[in-house]
Formats: C-alpha cells, structure tokens, sequence
C-alpha cells in the first residue's frame, strides 16, 4: 500500500502487489498455508487487508470479489470466542473496515456492525496491553506519527514491524530509514514479507530451545555453539533485535545462562514492574510468549539474592495463576505450557521433558502475532522423526542395561535382605532419565547399583537390624579398607600370591571373616563385590587405581550413619551445624555421585578431585538432596520421635518459639539459598578450574 516516491498513483513496492495476486487461496481467502480451522479470524483480518491493497490500485478485480465473498461467508468468527485472535485483532480490523468503506468496497452491513460491536467490547483494550503502537496502522492518519516515529530503531524499523512501518510511509512522510528498513526485507525475501523482522537471532535461538527439548542437542554441539556464541556477541552489544522484544531478551538469558556464558540478570531490570513491562512507553512487544519466557528466565538466578530475577518470577507466577482462574487463553496448548511453567517442581528429569516435548511437538505449530506466522526451519516433519528414532535407540540401550542389572540384582540376592525389586525399576528409572546418552552406560550402572546399596543400608539404619550387625557392616568395611593398604605395601614380585589371598578372605571362604548374620553376609558380598567391579572399570577408564577412594566414601557414609543412629538410640538432639555435617553425608550423595563421577569424564587427576571446586559442588549437592528429602519426611520422622530430621530440631531448639510452618519456612529459604548456589558454581565460568563441564552437569 506504500506509494511510490515518485507517483503517488504507483505502489512503491509492485512486487509485493503481484505477490498478493499469485497466492490467493481456493476458498478466496489469505493467510497461513497450511491453515488452520481456528485462525478464521487470522484469515478475515488477512484477506480483508490483502483487499485494501489490491482496491486502492485499482488491480485484481476477480481476486477482490472472491475475497469479498469468503469475508461474507465467514464474518461469523469476528466475535466467536473460540476462533484464535490475531493481536490487536479487536482494534485493526475494524478499521480497516473503516478503510474499506472508504475505497467503496461493498462490504455486508451486519459484518460492519459486528466488528464494531466488537471494538466496543474491548475500549478498555490500551488499559491492558502495552503493545497498542505496535499497531498504530490501524489509526493511519488519526495516529500522532510524531510521537510514535521516537521509537524508530537502528535499522529503520518502527517495533521490527513491516506493517507499523510501512504507515508511516503511507500516513506520516517518506522517510529514508523507514524506506531502506523495508527494501532489506525484500532483499532477502524478494516479494513477501513476514509479519516481524529480523528474526534470524530469535529463530536460531528458537531452533536451539527445540533441539534441547527434543533431547538430540548433543547431535549438534558445533553448530549450536556458532548460535550460542553469535548470540553473546550480540548480546554483549545490546542489538535492538534481541532487547527490543521481551521474548527474545529472556529467551536469550535463558539458553545464554544455561550454557555457561556470563549473562547479567541486571539486563532484565527493566521487566521487574509489570506495569512497565506492558506500558505502551516501554516500546517493547510484550506477548503471552513474552510471560512464559521471563518466568523461565528468571528461575536461574545463582546468588542468594537477586532482587530483579526474584521480582519477575513472583509477578511472572502472579500473572499466569490469575490467566488459569480466568481461563484467559489464545488455545490449550498456551494453556498447557502456563501449567508447566508453574509447577512447584525443584527439578526435573531430562529425558521425561524429552519424551513430553516429543509427544506434543506439532509439525504445523504457529504463533499468533499481527497475523499467524510459521518457521519452517522449527516447525518441521524431520525433527519429531528424528527425534523419535533417538529416543528409540537410547531406550533399546537402557533396557538392555535393565536386564544387565536385573542379573546384578539377583546374583547380590537383594531381595533376600530387604530391597524389593521394584526399586531397581525405580533407580534404574530416574538415573536413565539424567544420564541417557548411549555413551553412559557404565556410568549409568555404577549410579544405579550405588543408589539401590545406599538405599539398602540406611533401611538397615533406620531400625530394620540389630545394632550389632551395624557394627559388623562397619567393622567389615574398615577391615576391607586396611587390608588395601597392607596390600599395597606389598613388594610387587609377592603380588600376585597376595592377591589371591586376599580376593579369598573378602569372598568369605578365609577363616578370619566373621559375619554376624547371613543378612550381613549379603549385604558386604554385594558391596564388596560391586566395588571391585566398578573400581577395575574405572582403573581402565582414569588410568589409576581408585578402589580406594571408592572404599573411603563408603567408610564415611557408614561412619556418619553410626553417628546418627547414636543420636537416635539416645535421643540426642544434634544442633542444626553438627546434624548437616553428618545428615548430608548420609543422604549417600557423595557417594553416589563422585563414583559416578569417575565414568563420566575424561581422566581426572588428584589435584582435580581433591580441588576446592569438586567439594564445594559435592558440599552443595549434599546439601540440596538433604533439605529436600527433610521437607518431605519429616512428618513420617516426627511420628517415629527421630531427631534426623532438621524441621524437628529448629522446632525443638527454638522452645516453642517457632511453629512448624515457621520452620518448613527457613528450610525452604535454606533448600533454594543452596540451590541457587549449586546452580551458579555448575554454570559459571570459575576463573582457573580444571574441572571438565560434564562433571559439574554431574551435580
């Protein structure tokens, strides 16, 4: 609609016009190919546009009367509530009816009347979004052009819209940036133009986010890297095509932030008030997706206090809780992905979000803007195939690796000493839910029989056994433990005759072993046995003997448990510093984890595992698991009168100062202090670490 500079009675832009006149529909109407039942609306506001343009230069007579006649036929969606409402629907078009009327298109005089019944249900519509200059073509020469041309960017564009920008051309003045703005779209288009541009920062941005939620991310490392690290150029400058729209700003904190780039919350500062997040001076696009986006962002904050982050995400939350009691939605999947932004989870596991993301992957997905839009190179048939055939063959490897580990169990005869088979299922489960590449099956395994032997043993210490075959537990370790070190002492030629007697006394054949139960016996040969197991692997794997290290984290786990169980049997309550030094070791975290550790990464030196870094990590997660496991056990702790629980002593050693709710209060502060600083030491860059990056995903 833009007339030439040159002629008034010329459109500025004719290819744009043929365009127009090739792609008109069967059914006489415009609009996103393949449509969909539920963008009528997004087809009436299309056609009806298309029409003015082909009207006001007098061309496309046959094409006019067939959109006419589907804007007839269809005029019953403009205030049908489930029809999806392109944005600022309730204000464009009825002007452009208004804009009709005055080229003498015949439109039906109930269709007027409708769509300005319509605009009338929605006066207070500036009042609630702030995106009414994203718009302002709807006022053409009523607008005050001068007030909105203060917003025009860098390149020429007024809100990265075409449509905003080409009325100022037609309704203000020719403007020589507004002009060069459009003629680099066509540039790159030719003769269509999208409903915003540029999005090539957001699409690649959007094509990374879909990668990671489909779980075949790894598949691309190199490539989403070159995105990542084009992003944080531009980020670190501050382009106008990531800051000028809140969705692409806090999708680009989000993925930058989560991929180990130093991204500063302070760029977010100005979504802490909601008010100015919507407020028409802004000058920012703010959407439904814009919501979403800035409530995932500001889930990762990494100090204990960030004002800005804790501000949009309780406003965020606010927001989107009021949206579900209204049911105020374009469509049930933006209802659906609300509900999933809000979920009270402190974590959750990778591959479930995969196989989610999967299943409700729509090929032709859309987003709804000025008019409804579609990114070919996201909404395709070839990921959710790709997708499908991956998840297949990781799952093929996992269940394979289940019944490797159903062997383990029975040949260990757990279930002869207390440990149902279904909390292999279970363990199995979630450690393949974290862990899931094809690659990671011996750390898988290791994860798991650990998981299921700590499991096991702190049942016994939670009162299933008698105390003197928890003794016996210990006292075998220990002795397992020394006999290492005389072993090592050894001279080498004498090596091989040591180490026969030594597997024989620890297979439970040599005389000076002694078992106070054959529920102990199990338990040790199934410890024993697995230890041995795991520390050869992992020999081969770091390229040093560890079985050591692997014996000493098992020593501690017991140690602290004899410590615990004293408290119990006494009923001593420990202070809250002495109870989350011994309760977080005793979680069997450490454990777990930094044997798991070893199956992970590439050699790991001693100064490495030893580092300040590996423990504050350790320390950190141990402390997570435990506030955590205390939340939800503690009512089942305080019926059984055990003090291992930290909600229990704050209430204790307060005197009655403090209630329940009081206390479940501190630990959560505690739990989410903890957790942001886990969070932080695993995504920041910490300046000399030679800590490999899979290790601290580990954690």
């Amino acid at each position: 609609m833009v007339p030439s500079r040159h002629s008034l009675k010329q459109p500025c832009f004719p290819q744009c016009l043929d365009w127009i006149l090739e792609n008109q529909r069967e059914d006489g109407s415009w609009g996103l190919n393949p449509c969909h039942p539920l963008l009528v609306k997004d087809s009436l506001s299309s056609t009806l546009a298309c029409l003015l343009a082909l009207s006001k230069w007098g061309v496309g007579d046959k094409q006019v009367q067939r959109g006419m006649d589907f804007i007839e036929t269809h005029g019953w969606a403009i205030d049908n509530k489930d029809q999806f409402s392109p944005v600022g629907f309730e204000i464009i078009f009825p002007n452009m009816i208004k804009s009709a009327e005055k080229l003498n298109l015949p439109l039906d005089l109930d269709l007027v009347n409708l769509a300005t019944a319509e605009r009338s249900l929605h006066n207070d519509f500036t009042g609630n979004i702030g995106n009414l200059k994203y718009m302002t073509e709807a006022f053409g020469e009523l607008c005050q052009w001068k007030e909105i041309m203060v917003h025009q960017s860098h390149n020429g564009s007024l809100f990265d819209s075409p449509a905003t920008t080409a009325a100022a051309l037609i309704y203000h003045q020719y403007d020589e940036k507004c002009f060069g703005y459009l003629n680099s779209i066509l540039k790159v288009h030719k003769n269509w133009v999208p409903t915003i541009y540029p999005t090539k920062i957001h699409s690649l941005l959007c094509l990374v986010d879909t990668l990671q939620s489909l779980g075949v991310d790894r598949h691309f490392k190199t490539e989403i890297s070159k995105v990542l690290d084009e992003t944080y150029r531009v980020w670190q400058q501050k382009n106008e095509e990531i800051f000028s729209n809140v969705a692409h700003c806090a999708m680009a904190f989000r993925l930058l932030r989560m991929s180990n780039y130093d991204v500063s919350s302070e760029e977010l500062v100005e979504f802490v008030d909601e008010e100015h997040c919507f407020s028409t001076r802004s000058g920012k696009i703010t959407s439904h997706d814009a919501i979403v986006e800035l409530h995932k962002a500001s889930q990762l904050a990494i100090h204990e206090k960030d004002h800005i982050l804790d501000t949009i995400r309780n406003w965020t939350g606010i927001f989107m809780e009021q949206q579900l009691l209204n049911n105020d939605f374009l469509d049930r999947k933006s209802k659906k992905e609300v509900e999933l932004a809000l979920r009270k989870f402190y974590a959750t596991y990778d591959r479930v979000e995969s196989r989610r993301c999967i299943e409700a992957y729509e090929v032709n997905d859309f987003k709804i803007l000025k008019a409804a839009c579609r990114s070919p190179n996201i909404n395709n048939r070839d990921f959710p195939g790709f997708s499908v055939h991956d998840f297949n063959m990781c799952q093929a490897q996992h269940q394979k690796e289940l019944q490797q580990l159903k062997r383990w169990f029975e040949d260990c005869r757990l279930e002869q000493v207390g440990l149902p088979q279904q909390y292999l299922y279970t363990t199995y489960f979630l450690t393949a839910a974290l862990l899931f590449e094809t690659e990671c099956s011996d750390a898988r395994l290791a994860c798991a029989k650990n998981t299921m032997l700590v499991t096991l043993v702190d049942d016994f210490f939670d009162g299933f056994v008698c105390e003197d075959e928890l003794l016996n537990i210990f006292e075998l370790v220990q002795r397992w433990r020394l006999g290492l070190e005389e072993f090592a002492q050894i001279p080498y030629l004498e090596k091989k005759n040591a180490k026969i007697e030594y597997r024989k006394r620890w297979d439970g054949n040599y005389s000076t072993v002694r078992y106070h139960s054959e529920r102990v016996k199990i338990f040790f040969s199934a410890v024993y046995k697995t230890i041995e197991e795991l520390a050869a692997k992992a020999n081969i794997k770091q390229g040093q003997c560890i079985k050591d290290h692997f014996i000493d984290l098992w020593l501690d786990l017991l140690k602290c448990m004899l410590v615990e169980l004293d408290w119990w049997r006494s009923q001593t309550t420990p202070s809250i510093e002495e109870y989350l030094s011994v309760s977080s070791v005793t979680i069997g975290v450490r454990c777990i984890t930094l044997i798991t550790q070893y199956f992970v990464a590439p050699k790991l030196s001693k100064d490495v595992l030893e580092s300040f870094e590996m423990k504050a990590l350790c320390n950190s997660t141990m402390m997570v698991a435990r506030l955590l496991n205390d939340l939800r056990s503690h009512k089942r702790e305080e019926a059984e009168s055990s003090p291992k629980n930290i909600v229990s002593i704050l209430i204790t050693q307060s005197e009655g100062t403090i209630s329940e709710e009081e206390a479940i209060k501190q630990v959560e502060e505690m739990l989410e202090s903890k957790r942001r600083e886990l969070l932080g030491m695993v995504l920041t860059q910490q300046k000399g670490s030679q800590l490999p990056q899979v290790c601290k995903d580990v954690f």
